[in-house]
């Protein structure tokens, strides 16, 4: 018997006659937690009702949240057989969540459940008042819904997968996640593009090439020859100057001949570019061309 739980049936259930009759014996049966597992004979018995009334007095506790079922009844007669209740009257949903992990019935019956040796409650339609007495063994008594617990387990294994709907939409890319994509393939072996002042003019080069070409493959072959020569002339691979001013203008500059010996410079048929003025102009021109492609 629990004094705790009578006291919070007398003080705080809103039920009157075989209602607040049948929650004081379940009570009188309970831990302090309000967990008790009588059978229904045990309870007709003990109320001076028939099993069908019990069944039909249980089924009304349970909707007006004053009683709630934990797993199935075994059967058969006497303490033990019946399914495992708690009185939740005058409880919270916070209290009662807690009283799973602090009541030695409830997590004995939690371990059961979870291991199969027991089975959760099912829903079924209330029985009819009537005056037949039935035995425990062929009764079908319809059970409030699973513990919170194991209800807290469905919810997350149902959302751990999402629905298919939501799980083949794709979100698009934003150009700079295009832009960098472009350039792991034209560098493998890098991650993403290196932080350097030179970086903000790169990334418009290389979103250039993707609306140039039909494809960041083929974008990326043509980008390739610049990184190659910046590879072969030692060129440190933060440097992006292959991207912001040869790849820009779609021209490798001629190496300077560092040869001792020869001072007189190599005489060019090719006109001079002038590498940095196409940088700065990029870089002036590039807020305006980012401004127009967002009101776009």
């Amino acid at each position: 018997m629990s004094v705790e739980t009578s006291n919070r049936v007398w003080k705080q259930s809103g039920k009157g006659g075989t209602l607040l009759l049948l929650l004081l014996a379940l009570a009188d049966w309970s831990d302090d937690w309000g967990y008790c597992h009588p059978s229904i004979e045990q309870m007709a018995v003990k109320c001076r009702q028939t099993e069908r009334n019990i069944l039909n007095l249980i089924a009304d506790l349970e909707k007006s949240s004053e009683l709630r079922r934990l797993a199935r009844g075994k059967g058969g007669r006497g303490k033990g057989s019946g399914s495992v209740y708690q009185v939740i009257t005058g409880m919270n949903q916070v209290e009662i969540t807690a009283s799973e992990q602090s009541s030695p019935l409830a997590r004995e019956t939690l371990a059961k459940l979870a291991s199969g040796e027991v089975a959760p409650p099912s829903v079924q339609r209330p029985h009819s008042e009537t005056g037949e007495k039935i035995s425990p063994e062929k009764q079908s008594p319809d059970f409030s819904p699973v513990s919170i617990v194991r209800l807290n387990e469905l919810i997350n294994v149902s959302d751990s997968t999402p629905p298919p709907s939501r799980r083949t939409q794709k979100l698009e890319p934003s150009p700079e996640e295009r832009a960098e994509a472009l350039y792991r393939l034209v560098r493998p072996g890098h991650l993403t593009l290196p932080n350097s002042e030179q970086r903000t003019v790169a990334l418009h080069v290389l979103g250039m090439y993707l609306q140039r070409y039909e494809s960041p493959q083929a974008a990326a072959q043509a980008l390739k020859p610049f990184a190659a020569e910046a590879d072969a002339r030692g060129i440190r691979p933060t440097n992006l100057c292959w991207l912001s001013e040869w790849a820009a203008v779609g021209q490798i500059p001629k190496q300077r001949n560092r040869s001792r010996g020869n001072t007189q410079p190599v005489p060019s048929t090719e006109p001079a570019v002038d590498y940095e003025a196409i940088r700065q102009r990029m870089e002036t021109e590039l807020p305006t061309l980012i401004e127009r492609k967002d009101d776009a």
